[in-house]
């Protein structure tokens, strides 16, 4: 393999600089289609086309350009160009705080799993990164940056030992706190974004993803407590994955108990609460029976007294 294909497969290296990580939204009210086929890459095949939202299959808005590579039928895979803005104000590192806890950073369980890791072992890593991250979480907030950065190693070593589900409920958290904190178009950011894709990749599209998720959550719920944070984080994952299937009504009620069981004034609640809203809009715009009323249902548990929220 040569220098021009290191990028994120399939896709060659000068493609993955050109563009991020991307996955169709769920089809809503309206449908979609691509238009036009350009700038056909020689390195790794894949061509530009545009996105439109169409009604009775004509075009009436554009949703962006993405390269796209077929992978037989009507399948593919895509990734958004995007045109990195020249940013005139550089952004601050966020400050963390572990300077008021050196003793973690100096933990010897700590400097092992940063020995392993640049080892390039991720498989011995992943125990002392766990290990750490529960002692940071002891005393730092989830989605502060020293948290968020071992938070990241975890669900890394998750998808470099062939765990997928789980990798993918941790990204799927992850991305958004590290946006939040970092930028979009920080390191850590995009790192959490490729892995997204990677481990999707890996697993072989939504229906095999719910599929492995639940089988996941199975197992959590027979040895694990209700409220149990991997119980959360891969309920919720299994929620976002039912919804990529179009499977709503079984979303909608995935996800509301996800937020039933977060724990308030969590970080990780935002995340949950963002995702079971996007399902309400989801149903709320396809207008079936069943889903509005889940929906409405749900819109109870966000609002209510007492829901968990992320304040």
């Amino acid at each position: 393999m040569n220098e021009e294909r290191r990028g994120v497969y399939p896709f060659c290296a000068p493609c993955t600089a050109s563009s991020e990580a991307w996955a169709a939204e769920t089809a809503g009210p309206m449908g979609s289609r691509f238009y036009g086929h350009r700038d056909v890459c020689e390195n790794c095949g894949s061509s530009v086309r545009t996105l439109y939202n169409t009604v009775l299959w004509l075009p009436v808005s554009k949703v962006g350009q993405f390269r796209i590579i077929p992978t037989g039928g009507r399948t593919y895979v895509g990734r958004k160009v995007v045109t990195l803005p020249v940013q005139t104000v550089v952004r601050r590192e966020p400050v963390s705080a572990i300077a008021r806890h050196p003793e973690l950073d100096a933990d010897p369980g700590y400097q092992q799993a940063e020995v392993y890791w640049d080892d390039h072992e991720p498989g011995r890593a992943l125990p002392f990164y766990q290990s750490a991250l529960t002692e940071r979480e002891k005393v730092l907030a989830a989605d502060d940056p020293a948290t968020l950065r071992v938070r990241l190693r975890v669900a890394q070593g998750l998808l470099a030992t062939r765990n997928y589900g789980r990798a993918i409920a941790w990204f799927e958290l992850l991305t958004p706190q590290l946006t939040q904190v970092f930028g979009p178009h920080h390191e850590l950011t995009r790192a959490a974004t490729e892995a997204t894709t990677g481990a999707r990749l890996m697993v072989g599209g939504p229906r095999s993803e719910a599929q492995l998720l639940a089988d996941i959550v199975a197992a959590d719920e027979d040895s694990l407590l209700a409220r149990d944070p991997q119980v959360v984080r891969d309920r919720a994952a299994l929620g976002r994955a039912l919804l990529a299937c179009g499977d709503i009504s079984e979303a909608l009620e995935a996800l509301t108990q996800v937020v039933r069981d977060a724990t308030p004034g969590h970080p990780d609640t935002a995340v949950y609460r963002a995702a079971l809203a996007e399902a309400c809009e989801i149903a709320e715009g396809r207008g079936k029976k069943r889903e509005v009323q889940l929906a409405e249902a749900a819109r109870r548990v966000l609002t209510g007294e007492g829901a968990p929220t992320s304040m």
